[in-house]
């Protein structure tokens, strides 16, 4: 019988948190280090580093290439031990909780700053549909800032709800920035194929 594995949502670390931070929380609950990929940049493969005991839960630490954030995700085959193991991370790493993520995304910042915060916010997304995190990036392919929308494509990358297919038809219907377009049609069909 085959072993269904379920992934918890990225958990982003923040600024002060890094691939030190997990080995120590790994120590912490005794998972000795597994896999040890590191980054090449050129074939697109970020730094990854698994901890583990058995098949049936592991600590992921990667350094997310696209957003430069560092995150951590936890995968295994039973939900309560990843819903426990989340919580320890959580607290341990000091990680972005949903709130924050949802309430860091100000429009009101600069445009890079909003940017930036856009893509934290798709990459700590969580797996299931979210209302707030919906709106949060409706609300940024909706900026007048070619770099926020470009961001805001980004971030439906790593949750690609299906909610969002017409978000993205709708921006393209309007957007004059020809990379913003392409990314967008690029994961429209990603999402279609999918």
């Amino acid at each position: 019988m085959t072993e269904i594995f379920d992934r918890s949502r990225r958990l982003v670390l923040r600024d002060d948190a890094d691939e030190s931070a997990v080995e120590e929380l790994a120590a912490l609950i005794g998972w000795p280090r597994r896999i040890d990929i590191p980054a090449d940049p050129e074939e697109w493969t970020p730094r990854q580093i698994s901890w583990y005991v058995g098949p049936a839960i592991a600590l992921t630490y990667c350094e997310d290439l696209l957003s430069g954030f560092f995150y951590v995700m936890i995968t295994g085959s039973d939900e309560k031990v990843i819903r426990s193991t989340v919580e320890l991370a959580e607290s341990t790493l000091n990680t972005w909780r949903l709130p924050e993520l949802v309430r860091s995304a100000d429009p009101e910042a600069d445009p890079d700053t909003y940017a930036a915060e856009v893509l934290r916010l798709g990459l700590g997304a969580p797996v299931e549909f979210d209302e707030e995190f919906f709106r949060s990036v409706r609300r940024a392919l909706r900026s007048d800032q070619p770099e926020v929308r470009k961001n805001a494509v980004w971030a439906i990358t790593y949750e690609p709800w299906p909610a969002y297919a017409p978000l993205l038809e709708e921006l393209l219907d309007e957007e004059q920035d020809e990379e913003v377009a392409d990314i967008a049609r690029s994961v429209l069909e990603e999402m279609a194929a999918t």
